[in-house]
């Protein structure tokens, strides 16, 4: 259990960027209330996650993955 620990607490984690998202969603003229409206978020949730204020990279893999075949 110590040894996971230390391991979880050492190891350098890559966070996934979310930078392209806003751009995505501009260039294909989708509002923030139809995208959160499609994952069934409030927009707000959609703009902290684009903005990087708060992160949840399930929704941001969908949602990246949603907007890429809008």
């Amino acid at each position: 259990m110590a040894r996971e620990m230390f391991r979880c607490l050492t190891t350098t984690v890559t966070v996934p960027g979310v930078a392209d998202l806003r751009p995505l969603r501009q260039a294909r003229n989708t509002t923030l209330t139809a995208v959160a409206q499609h994952f069934g978020v409030w927009p707000t949730t959609i703009s902290r996650l684009e903005r990087g204020l708060s992160r949840d990279d399930d929704l941001a893999h969908a949602y990246r993955d949603w907007i890429q075949t809008a």
